[in-house]
């Protein structure tokens, strides 16, 4: 039944699977299937994520056959479209709430501990690292389902749909949690090498609106007031360091010091 390859990432081949689904083939040493396939079975119905179809055995590599979706990613809307952006992430943001509804209290990683391990390999200097473990241990657990990489990339958006994809990093926490994660995604995370100096000056300035609107419809549709973001986002920043995006390292680094310094503590890193 496996046909043409789709798309591939580092974990994992996406192939047609039949007329009407796909297999996402992961590489030998990749465990994601397992947050993956608890994450689906757990939101079965919501909505919010394709139907986990099967779990299948393909040339020794696990498979997770699932519903084929229509659309394209909305990272790719917003660069063809881009007057279309405030409309994106208010769809963004409905599409987020709509999954920090969903309680998952086993089955997944607690975020947490998840956090603790990535700040743990992150290299950072022992007073940012300190300074960043006590902000960690004053933050609660939860048991709402966290993505964990949710950004306009891993959303397919059709006319009558809005779907999520790649859910290897689901673990379970507080919203806010999540929320934090894609604030830092949208503010933070940098163009790819090689992107033209006018075209970041562009970018920058579209993704200041498009998270603007997100902030702003995930904030007023949240069912109450959104705590300790600003706590999440230092975590997940300290957190962020450890998938070695060299660019990106300074504004990370700069970014807690100040939030440190802030905080009272001397936590210079250096660069």
């Amino acid at each position: 039944m496996i046909g043409a390859k789709l798309g591939a990432g580092r974990e994992a081949d996406v192939h047609a699977w039949g007329d009407y689904a796909v297999v996402k083939l992961y590489r030998p040493g990749f465990g994601g299937h397992r947050a993956e396939a608890a994450a689906l079975a757990t939101l079965d119905g919501h909505g919010v994520a394709p139907k986990l179809i099967d779990v299948v055995d393909h040339d020794g590599r696990t498979g997770l056959v699932l519903e084929r979706l229509g659309g394209q990613d909305m990272l790719t809307l917003l660069q063809r479209q881009p007057w279309r952006v405030l409309g994106l992430a208010r769809a963004l943001a409905t599409a987020h709430l709509a999954m920090h509804a969903v309680r998952v209290p086993t089955g997944l990683p607690d975020l947490r501990e998840v956090l603790a391990a990535r700040i743990g390999d992150a290299g950072l200097p022992a007073p940012l690292r300190d300074f960043v473990v006590r902000v960690l241990d004053g933050l609660p657990d939860g048991d709402h389902v966290c993505h964990g990489d949710y950004h306009p990339g891993n959303v397919l958006v059709a006319a009558d749909r809005v779907s999520v994809i790649d859910w290897v990093g689901t673990t379970r926490g507080v919203p806010e949690a999540d929320h934090a994660r894609t604030l830092l995604l949208l503010r933070r995370a940098d163009p790819l090498p090689g992107t033209p100096v006018l075209s970041r000056a562009l970018m920058a300035v579209g993704r200041s609106v498009f998270a603007h609107g997100y902030t702003r419809a995930y904030t007023g549709g949240s069912p109450g007031p959104l705590r300790q973001v600003d706590s999440w986002l230092i975590v997940h920043t300290a957190a962020r360091l450890s998938e070695g995006i060299d660019i990106e390292r300074p504004t990370l680094i700069d970014l807690l010091d100040r939030a440190g310094q802030r905080g009272g503590g001397q936590t210079r890193g250096g660069r």
